[in-house]
């Protein structure tokens, strides 16, 4: 098995981590949510993915305020990521806490996992503007 020094160094040569935050970058998310859609429909819950306009300090402020389950990446330069699975409702209570901690204005959109990837990640950038 890999120390985790080495294992975050292999995944930032690849581009998968943010260099300057050590988060999971685009394709990493991509592939989180895609994971997490497969799961919520295996499963019969719900997946939620909030879009917050942000900086490093915003996205690292972030990964130490939501809870340990979520993943919280870069998707672009100035736009944090937030995937969160749940067993019901939608991201409001995310988005709260988002709202709480950053005051930032938020987009989400929640599936049962009949959505795929690049709607979800569509119909949140959509809500964002």
């Amino acid at each position: 098995m890999l120390a985790p020094e080495l294992t975050h160094g292999v995944l930032r040569g690849k581009g998968l981590l943010d260099p300057r935050t050590g988060l999971p970058g685009r394709e990493l998310l991509i592939d989180r949510l895609g994971l997490a859609l497969t799961r919520v429909k295996t499963h019969g819950t719900l997946v939620s993915l909030v879009l917050v306009p942000g900086d490093d300090e915003t996205a690292v402020l972030l990964r130490e305020t939501m809870r340990e389950d979520h993943t919280v990446a870069r998707y672009e330069p100035d736009l944090v990521a937030i995937v969160a699975e749940h067993p019901n409702g939608d991201a409001r209570p995310i988005v709260e806490r988002v709202r709480t901690v950053t005051g930032a204005r938020t987009g989400w959109y929640t599936s049962d996992g009949t959505a795929r990837v690049h709607e979800v990640l569509f119909r949140a950038e959509a809500s964002l503007i």
